[in-house]
């Protein structure tokens, strides 16, 4: 029992003792009292008392059926014609959900319920604002080409027979989508037709040919499928040469969402105090000051080179290409060890994370891996994540391999294994499953959830996870590149930077390849604010440690600061505080 528990106990003991006397007092003195002489009964409340509890009962059950109605409707989401008509009955119902939001009072609400009902408006309100300010559906042909779900349905493990009604739903969406898509795009931005093309070309082999191979393991439904495989072949190339000759006539434009709109995100979404002018300011500092700890710690390491010629020389140590999944296993093993040895976040779960390799449909996906969070036990209790990396292939070129060595090296590994499993996403995503509100439980965002991943990364540092000072300047590095995050991010959506310098950044600073800085680049481009979630994110939360490391004084421990953190769920880091620092009332 820690120092703060034991007062606790005491104050209890006292306490009990006292209403216990009292209690024996005031039997004692009624029994020696007259029947004219017993207090009178307590009087009803006055009407506006009974009327304000009226009022809270009301607002209170509004809201949880509001939460009810929320997920229901989540859960009901299918495909779409993704037609004008489409996206503009989706901000209408936003501003419908809002305003119902909106006539519930939340100083009616219990606490919990108050800080559910300013999450469930962050998130409404990020809503309204994309698809009211934003609205990409014009100018983002991406938005149109949703080839995830007809590849995991006709690539991915399962009964063909039991996926065959959802090939030809996916299928038969196609000819409309294509057709509205046309119809939709008013704005003509020429790397956003770059990215597209690749996407819907490459998509053209996945119908012509793994539905064909599909169709052939359900003979009795195979006509069917031939001919929705058709007619979505043909409006997938008409819509290729859509882009190519009708797109370029559009009027020019750009991805930028312009300053106004990114301070709404800021200020209305992520619940943050920053604009994008101090924003940038403090993403740029952070940045210099971490390239400062990376050339001080280079020094330290060989004084002959600079920072990123060491760092050139860990990422070419990996390990040997066909143990890369073993070695990816060994330290999340490690860093599960590491977590409970040190004591730094309770798991009371069974649980365990899996490294697998990467199903071959999904490599195409992303060029490292995914994490696959545990959604239920299985059938022994044990909550099984799993971190899904591409495996090496020894049918790639030279080139590819080289490249995907030293993207793969043993500090990387070392470093993002506690990032995705101990104590990262896979132990923040149990407690969040194990949240008692169910708004809760359904709803997150990346400033917490990757903020609380890149935290992991530098809570490992301070507590002497990595083995020397080399995988430290990884680290440094891989941190600097989330830091480069913040500052492209608001810099190519308010024109304090172009794309060109975007990527100078990334490849001149941080010491990406060019292809791979692009990348990160266009995903910015096309998702604004989602890159902010991981170094402000963890900025957040080491500002909250040390606002809660104050406040509680020599009873502060690691694990009960992120205990009771995690125990919160995944919200804007100032929701999270507050809910933090009110654990301390009680």
């Amino acid at each position: 029992m820690n120092n703060c528990s034991a007062q606790a106990f005491r104050n209890r003991s006292m306490i009990a003792g006292w209403v216990v006397a009292i209690l024996v007092t005031c039997t004692m003195l009624l029994s020696c009292t007259r029947e004219s002489e017993k207090p009178a009964p307590v009087a009803a409340p006055e009407p506006a008392e009974a009327t304000a509890l009226a009022v809270d009962r009301d607002h209170a059950a509004a809201f949880q059926d509001f939460v009810r109605d929320y997920l229901a409707a989540r859960k009901q989401d299918g495909l779409s014609d993704l037609s004008r008509e489409y996206f503009q009955a989706e901000l209408a119902q936003t501003r419908k959900d809002l305003e119902r939001l909106a006539n519930i009072e939340p100083t009616a609400l219990t606490f919990d319920d108050r800080l559910d009902w300013k999450f469930a408006r962050s998130i409404l309100r990020g809503r309204e604002i994309w698809q009211a300010e934003v609205r990409n559906w014009r100018y983002d042909p991406r938005v149109y080409l949703r080839f995830r779900d007809l590849g995991m349905t006709v690539q991915g493990p399962g009964d063909p027979v039991a996926k065959v009604d959802g090939l030809l739903e996916i299928l038969r969406a196609m000819p409309v989508q294509f057709a509205n898509a046309a119809s939709n795009l008013e704005v003509y931005i020429p790397r956003f037709q770059e990215l597209s093309l690749f996407m819907a070309e490459g998509a053209l082999p996945l119908i012509k040919d793994d539905v064909t191979a599909f169709a052939e393991r359900v003979p009795s439904r195979a006509g069917e499928v031939l001919e929705a495989r058709d007619e979505a072949i043909k409006a997938l190339e008409d819509f290729i040469a859509f882009m190519e000759a009708g797109l370029p006539e559009k009027p020019p434009g750009d991805w930028a969402i312009g300053e106004a709109t990114y301070n709404a995100f800021l200020r209305d979404e992520l619940l943050l105090d920053y604009d994008a002018a101090s924003l940038y300011d403090f993403a740029r500092e952070q940045f210099d000051a971490t390239v400062s700890e990376l050339e001080a710690l280079a020094a330290s390491i060989d004084p002959a080179k600079t920072w990123q010629e060491l760092a050139a020389e860990i990422k070419n140590d990996y390990p040997e290409p066909a143990r890369m999944i073993e070695a990816h296993q060994e330290w999340v093993d490690k860093s599960r060890d590491h977590v409970l040895a040190n004591n730094l976040v309770p798991v009371p779960w069974k649980e365990r994370v899996d490294v697998v390799p990467r199903a071959q449909y999904l490599r195409k996906y992303s060029y490292y891996g995914n994490f696959s969070r545990a959604r239920e036990a299985n059938d022994e209790g044990v909550f099984v994540a799993q971190w899904m990396i591409n495996p090496f292939e020894e049918q790639w070129d030279d080139d590819t391999k080289r490249e995907y060595l030293v993207e793969h090296d043993w500090g990387v590994i070392i470093v993002t294994a506690p990032h995705e499993s101990y104590a990262g996403h896979h132990v923040q995503g149990l407690y969040q499953m194990h949240n008692p509100s169910a708004f809760r439980r359904e709803n997150g965002l990346s400033l917490f959830s990757e903020g609380w991943g890149l935290y992991q990364e530098q809570l490992m540092r301070e507590t002497g996870f990595y083995p020397d000072d080399r995988i430290v300047l990884r680290h440094l590095q891989l941190r600097l590149w989330r830091n480069a995050r913040v500052v492209w991010d608001v810099g190519i959506h308010t024109g304090r930077m172009s794309y060109e310098e975007a990527i100078s950044l990334l490849s001149d600073d941080v010491g990406f390849l060019r292809w791979a800085a692009q990348l990160e680049i266009d995903g910015s481009a096309q998702r604004p604010i989602y890159r902010l979630g991981y170094f402000l994110g963890m900025s957040e939360i080491l500002k909250m440690r040390e606002e809660y490391r104050e406040r509680v004084g020599d009873a502060f421990t690691l694990s009960d600061f992120h205990e009771r953190l995690l125990k919160l769920g995944n919200m804007p880091t100032s929701l999270m505080r507050e809910g933090l620092m009110a654990t301390l009332e009680y």
